[in-house]
């Protein structure tokens, strides 16, 4: 034993014991919220645990935004039977039934008008050649794509924001199970120190530094404790249900610890897949643009109908055998409409080129998304490693602070200041653990590869 340690045992052993500090109010207040947070949750309904792919599956089931995009889906497809329909037979039915005031009125014996006059009618028509019609019809058929692209896209955001919530959970989980310790190990600390104090081998302020120790794990359990809470609620307002902080996750915390990091072969090779949904969507909707654009070009031609009707009515004077049919062939031409079609061609010029370049510089920012996840994805494995040896380091510190205060040969203070570094270290840990399986999950997603 070196000459310091031996003066600072001598001294602690001759130390004349006092009374411990008071402990301050506000202390003695947290202390009984935690108390009471604690009675709380031993009271309240056990809470839901759900793996992931439960997590998944209720999505689908019971989240709104999920069904929002399977009924954007289906309002194209009606837009697409409309366009269709602008090409097809067009078939129509009358009948009346007229009372003539005057009464019946009769010429050389045959009636002119009867008092009551009846007839039914059947017409029909066909688009024979009509250009901006079977365009609007293939524009809505490429809208109909952009907008099953663009759902399946949502989709696949909405389950890589519930992957994240589902994550963020697990480690607000796992915090709350490290502030827990914390918790019990300070206390123990305390107790401890109390029977030094006792025995005539401590001072009574260093009960009070390890009273204060407890009272900040606790602070920092109830912050925890909140995080859960609002972690929680966010992955229930996903899943459609009604937010109550209950909701729990079942999943080992330390497993991404133990996975190994895939990332491919390297950064510059990162680029987003041509298949990703939002893409699709993109370039559909401007090749329906495109078709809009020559629409309105072909409707400088005109356009051919070909009509036919059968009427069916009671003998008259002008028909005498009650029924009658025709047949007609029209043409229409729109010659001139005021310059309007000309400056919607140049809107739709200006619109499509602005998506085209719009198109472009989010394709470029979306390989810079990759290529940042895969770099944040490569650096996980190690961000790890080396919480994992900080959280080693830091408890070995700390058992062996303790058992040099024990001794008489280390201050409250050292213990202190070892004990909120393992603390941290171990909060520091799951946050790169937590990081690390974000990173894996984003990078995933956004190569469209969610499975």
């Amino acid at each position: 034993m070196s000459e310091v340690e031996s003066m600072v045992l001598k001294q602690r052993k001759t130390r004349p014991c006092r009374r411990p500090v008071p402990v301050p109010v506000s202390g003695v207040i947290l202390g009984l919220g935690v108390m009471l947070g604690l009675f709380w949750s031993a009271t309240a309904v056990a809470a839901e645990s759900l793996s992931l792919e439960e997590v998944l599956g209720e999505l689908e089931t019971r989240s709104e935004s999920w069904a929002i995009t399977e009924l954007q889906v289906e309002q194209s497809r009606a837009s697409r039977r409309v366009a269709l329909g602008a090409l097809l037979p067009q078939l129509s039915a009358t009948g009346t039934v007229t009372r003539q005031g005057g009464g019946e009125v009769q010429v050389g014996g045959q009636t002119v008008r009867p008092q009551w006059e009846w007839g039914t009618n059947l017409s029909a028509s066909l688009t024979v050649f009509n250009a901006p019609q079977f365009l609007d019809y293939r524009a809505a058929d490429a809208q109909l794509e952009a907008t099953r692209a663009r759902s399946s896209w949502q989709r696949t955001l909405l389950r890589l924001e519930v992957e994240e919530a589902f994550y963020t959970l697990a480690a607000a989980q796992r915090d709350v199970a490290i502030a827990e310790s914390a918790v019990e190990l300070r206390r123990a600390y305390q107790e401890r120190s109390q029977a030094l104090v006792e025995a005539g081998l401590a001072v009574a302020v260093d009960v009070s530094r390890a009273r204060q120790q407890v009272l900040q794990a606790e602070q920092t359990l109830l912050e925890a404790e909140q995080n859960l809470g609002n972690a929680a609620d966010g992955l229930a307002y996903l899943l459609g249900r009604e937010p109550d902080g209950a909701l729990r996750v079942d999943v080992d915390a330390e497993a991404i610890a133990h996975e190994e990091v895939v990332v491919g072969a390297g950064e510059a090779s990162a680029k987003v897949e041509a298949s990703r949904g939002d893409f699709v969507s993109r370039r559909a909707a401007i090749e329906a643009a495109e078709l809009g654009r020559s629409a309105l070009w072909w409707g400088l031609v005109p356009s051919v109908r070909l009509t036919g009707g059968a009427q069916l009515s009671q003998a008259t004077l002008f028909n005498p055998n009650g029924f009658n049919w025709t047949v007609g062939l029209g043409l229409s031409w729109l010659l001139y409409d005021g310059g309007a079609r000309y400056a919607r061609i140049d809107q739709s010029n200006a619109r499509i080129a602005e998506e085209e370049l719009s198109l472009q510089r989010d394709l470029r920012l979306a390989n810079a998304e990759v290529r940042r996840a895969r770099r944040d994805l490569s650096t996980a494995g190690a961000a790890i490693a080396v919480a994992l040896e900080q959280v080693e380091v830091a408890r070995e510190t700390y058992e062996y602070t303790a058992a040099r205060f024990e001794s008489g040969l280390a201050t409250s203070l050292e213990v202190t200041d070892a004990s909120q570094q393992l603390l941290s270290a171990e909060l520091q840990l799951n946050q790169a653990r937590l990081q690390a399986r974000l990173s894996e999950v984003r990078y995933r997603y956004l190569e469209a590869r969610p499975e």
